[in-house]
């Protein structure tokens, strides 16, 4: 060996690597690949191939049989499979890792369509609206509790039996309550129709 660095174009880069000559410009226009003076080192290339490129299912296989064919051995991104294999169990790859949060991603949009159509139908409701709404609700409760004395006082001045008074007090009292139930009833959407 002389030294020098063997520099080729991209369109023999893409032979070698079994790919299109268009991933190969894909990659260089991205950064993942480095020119050297507009053309490749096979050497860093297939470094850089490796760390910046996401696999392929069919990818290794292609790159491993142009290599074959030319008598080459396989670069660095083609004996990842081996190397991944040979990992300890329970380590994972790197493509695990993009399928797992692509699985992730995924599960998120349909939990977040699901959410809008429920939201559109009318099933979903703002959380600050009902809390606001049930506040209020409790609010006007308390006070129609609290004004109940107020109201039966008069009406039980003159009574001297305990179950006529004990009547007045619950008839305010269920005045308070009823009033309170239908505040929450007009919080509470309507049950949609069934088609």
């Amino acid at each position: 060996m002389n030294g020098r660095v063997e520099l080729i174009t991209q369109a023999e880069y893409a032979r070698r690597r079994g790919v299109a000559k268009s991933a190969v410009a894909k990659a260089v226009k991205e950064g993942r690949i480095t020119l050297i003076d507009g053309k490749i080192d096979p050497a860093v290339a297939d470094i850089q191939w490796a760390q910046n490129t996401r696999a392929r299912a069919d990818a290794g296989r292609a790159a491993s049989e142009s290599s074959s064919a030319m008598g080459e051995a396989p670069s660095a991104a083609n004996s990842a499979p081996q190397a991944q294999e040979s990992a300890p169990v329970g380590a994972s790859s790197g493509k695990d890792d993009y399928q797992a949060l692509r699985v992730r991603r995924e599960m998120a949009a349909v939990e977040r369509e699901e959410r809008e159509n429920a939201r559109e139908a009318g099933l979903l409701l703002d959380r600050r609206e009902v809390s606001r709404g049930v506040f209020d609700a409790f609010r006007a409760l308390r006070d129609e509790v609290f004004n109940a004395p107020q109201r039966s006082a008069p009406r039980v001045v003159g009574l001297a039996d305990v179950r006529e008074i004990e009547h007045v007090l619950m008839e305010e009292l269920r005045k308070a309550f009823t009033i309170a139930e239908r505040r929450l009833q007009d919080l509470m959407p309507e049950k949609p129709e069934a088609a």
